[in-house]
């Protein structure tokens, strides 16, 4: 039996919404509309264009500004909107000068600085198996949906957590491999503004690696929440280790956002969202918020709009308060909020609720991955053996909150867009909403995520369109020593390229590049390079491109 002492502790660690937001002192963030309102100098300094504003900013001594954004390279007029305004006063009094800045209608939004925490509870108790998959009366029915609709690799899932562990047996053969990058050369070759970024970007220490650090909340290390979110989003599934992922095979792209003694500031949050309106996922799943305070709704609604003007779909986790107290970013129009179940097909005690929660899921003693990366300190692994169910060695265990729903949305949100790319965020919601089932909930936490009927009646919402003309089977034999044949399918005939990349993302080989029929093919790769010279031992991705979309497959080879 857990110690009930544990419980407390953990659970007054873990539940601090009321200080989500932390003030600085010294300056403002600002979204200017395009054309206005200010002259921005390259030293740092700005001219007002309008009278009444300069005198707003002479008054509290705002006269110098930074941009949000920290990409390496030239700056697009969308990241030129995110600013951060700055005083030496010392009589600066943030709240008058944000409400004062507000009520001049010459921004698209204005905030106090904030930090934001994720959305994690403790474990009551100790399940088996991944009851979210497995159950026939409080389950998504995830089974019946695979049968359906397995995702594509093509369809990219972005986790904006702590990190994700992209070298986890369990997650590695599904994450986003950026091509257009060549890992590790310092030089931005796809253009993008962010240097060698190949398996998504750490916005919080702004550099290449998301794999999470340690990053504590009350003195417990919680690192681990963004890996336990890709977990349940899109583990590697059918690969005879660890757990199935709702999204099975869409790939999981990782943005950190948070820094070890920082936390999840504005501008990570900011970069986050500026790195995925660049790459474009498919889905962004976000399992933290906190509530309204000097503005941040507003500034966190102008992030979403220019997620969702790329036509990203936008999940987010309701919160784990237990009231009706909306929560951002989950409250912000354009953004599915998602709140939790149990396992007896209740509302989660701890879920928040309201009309502004859109569909629930399960998120009650969930089972996932967590951080194989690095190791935790004594007293948080003591911790989470007795309160998660980590058995010591293994990098799975269980966890608790709307943080764990709302992935699970998102992989859902995977399987559906990989049928139905063109769907919006808001049909996203309104398709989920259609699909998902009456349950008697004793608050408003929406309905319940049907995976089956949201992949197989895809005649509400967005109009259904084509799904991938084209499917790779995967390697036979593999792992492999000396030849594996590559095996796929197209509904059409086209120009096809199959080629084989390192776990890097570097060219290794060509297979095919040219036109072939309908039906299934298959080609063999003997385990050289394009040189013919013999390739090391080691993971291999075969990826096949066509109709400007691509899927890939994992190869292992042996030596």
């Amino acid at each position: 039996m857990r110690p009930l002492f544990a419980i407390a502790f953990i659970t007054l660690l873990l539940t601090t919404p009321a200080s989500a937001v932390e003030m600085r002192s010294n300056e403002l963030l600002l979204v200017l509309p395009e054309g206005g309102p200010f002259e921005l100098a390259p030293d740092r300094t700005f001219q007002s264009l309008d009278a009444d504003l300069a005198g707003i900013l002479v008054r509290h001594g705002l006269d110098t500004y930074e941009f949000m954004a920290q990409k390496s390279g030239a700056l697009t007029p969308r990241d030129r909107r995110f600013v951060r305004v700055f005083t030496d006063l010392d009589t600066f009094d943030a709240g008058t000068a944000r409400d004062e800045l507000a009520a001049t209608g010459l921004f698209d939004a204005v905030a106090l600085p904030f930090t934001l925490s994720t959305f994690v509870l403790p474990n009551d108790s100790m399940l088996s198996s991944q009851w979210h998959v497995t159950s026939s009366s409080a389950g998504i029915s995830l089974p019946s949906a695979w049968n359906e609709e397995k995702g594509s690799a093509s369809t990219v899932i972005a986790i904006l957590d702590t990190g994700v562990d992209v070298g986890h047996p369990d997650l590695s053969g599904n994450m986003w491999n950026n091509s257009g990058e060549i890992a590790n050369n310092g030089v931005d070759d796809d253009g993008n503004g962010w240097v060698d970024d190949v398996w998504g970007w750490d916005a919080g220490d702004n550099d290449k690696d998301p794999s999470p650090v340690p990053y504590y909340e009350g003195g417990v290390d919680v690192g681990f929440h963004g890996t336990h979110c890709a977990g349940i989003a899109s583990a590697t599934t059918n690969n005879s280790t660890g757990i199935a992922g709702a999204g099975w095979r869409c790939s999981i792209m990782g943005v950190k956002m948070v820094q070890t003694d920082v936390g999840m500031t504005d501008v990570a949050i900011t970069n986050a969202f500026l790195y995925c309106a660049e790459t474009k996922p498919d889905v962004i799943s976000m399992s933290f918020g906190g509530p309204d305070q000097g503005g941040m709704a507003a500034f966190m609604q102008q992030l979403i709009n220019t997620a969702t003007a790329e036509g990203i779909v936008c999940v987010a986790a309701a919160g784990n308060n237990g009231d009706n107290a909306r929560m951002y970013p989950a409250a912000c129009s354009g953004v599915i909020s998602v709140g939790a179940t149990n396992e007896s097909n209740q509302r989660a005690s701890f879920s928040s609720y309201g009309n502004w929660v859109d569909i629930a899921a399960p998120g009650e003693h969930i089972w996932s991955t967590i951080q194989s990366n690095y190791s935790w300190d004594f007293l948080t692994g003591i911790l989470f053996m007795l309160m998660y169910g980590w058995d010591g060695l293994n990098p799975y265990m269980y966890c608790d909150g709307t943080s764990m729903a709302c992935p699970l949305v998102a992989g859902v949100c995977g399987l559906v867009k990989s049928a139905a790319p063109g769907m919006t965020s808001d049909e996203m919601a309104a398709h989920l909403k259609d699909t998902g089932d009456v349950v008697n909930y004793d608050q408003n936490i929406g309905k319940r995520v049907n995976a089956y009927n949201a992949v197989t009646n895809l005649s509400t919402g967005a109009p259904m369109v084509a799904a991938t003309t084209f499917r790779v089977d995967g390697g036979a034999p593999n792992p492999f020593a000396s030849q594996t044949s590559v095996r796929f399918t197209l509904d059409a005939p086209g120009d096809i390229r199959l080629g084989v990349f390192d776990v890097a993302g570097r060219f290794v080989r060509t297979l095919v590049d040219g036109p072939l029929t309908a039906g299934s093919h298959a080609r063999t790769w003997d385990g050289t390079d394009a040189t013919g010279r013999s390739a090391s031992a080691g993971v291999y991705f075969a990826r096949l491109e066509f109709g400007g979309r691509q899927e890939s497959t994992r190869l292992v080879l042996l030596r």
